[in-house]
């Protein structure tokens, strides 16, 4: 695939790898970028060359979160308005079901801060693994934002429903330390051999039975996929329910003012 706006393509044998590439902005993800990930996704599902996916981010964040100070950008072409009446439950739930499904191992390599819509992104890869100075939290309850994009479906399942309501209400940052405890990461490397321990990582999959692979992962998320649309509708009503609230608009003003939410409970 040939670059598109904000994410890089890179192919090296066997493994197929996506950089989110808006540093300037901490890896913020567009409607833009969303397309492209399901797109490379899918390309690399049609491809059997490809054994292993590979994402991650440059500069000094895997992502920010969705872009919510410009909007995240041009409305996308795949299914027309996000916030008008189609049939479909929307990018990230396609995005989530692409990773959850394509018979592929992928591999959410984090190499920085961790949030919002790129956390989304983390939790539906197979593997995530993190350079030892990662931070990772949803965070977007503390700007009153409701967008769970299939995190309360899959974060519970992962780390238990105590830790899962605790990270997602408080909206607290973890670092890789605690987040490898808790499950959230499968490897955890320093920084001086984050680079090699990652490619030893990517090349001892890479090397791998892939049907063997494919034949557990589908198996291991066949419960998760039997709920996620049916989840992801509910999720949407909420989500509506939430984004019409006082202290959603508060949150996100406060956000582009850089200041603290003034939160009146309404």
């Amino acid at each position: 695939m040939g670059d598109v706006e904000g994410l890089s393509f890179h192919r090296d044998g066997g493994v197929a790898t996506v950089t989110l590439n808006r540093p300037e902005r901490l890896n913020a993800i567009t409607w833009k970028m969303v397309e492209g990930l399901i797109d490379f996704t899918e390309a690399c599902s049609r491809d059997d060359a490809v054994r292993v996916l590979v994402i991650t981010g440059k500069g000094r964040a895997f992502s920010s979160g969705d872009d919510i100070v410009d909007g995240m950008g041009e409305i996308p072409t795949r299914h027309g308005d996000p916030g008008g009446l189609r049939t479909d439950l929307g990018l990230h739930h396609e995005i989530v079901k692409k990773l959850l499904t394509v018979p592929k191992p992928v591999i959410a390599a984090i190499n920085g801060r961790c949030h919002g819509a790129g956390w989304v992104i983390a939790l539906a890869c197979d593997f995530r693994v993190a350079r030892a100075d990662a931070l990772l939290g949803d965070i977007r309850a503390s700007k009153a934002i409701f967008a769970g994009q299939s995190v309360p479906l899959l974060l519970p399942r992962l780390i238990g429903q105590s830790r899962a309501m605790d990270l997602l209400i408080t909206g607290r940052v973890i670092d890789a330390v605690e987040a490898e405890r808790y499950g959230i990461l499968a490897r955890v490397w320093p920084v001086d051999t984050y680079e090699q321990d990652l490619t030893a990582f990517i090349r001892e999959l890479a090397d791998g039975p892939t049907q063997t692979y494919a034949a557990w992962k589908l198996s291991v998320n066949r419960a998760v996929l039997l709920e996620l649309d049916a989840y992801t509708d509910y999720e949407r009503r909420l989500n509506l329910l939430t984004r019409a609230t006082e202290d959603a608009a508060e949150g996100r003003q406060a956000f582009r003012d850089k200041r603290p939410p003034r939160f009146v409970g309404h």
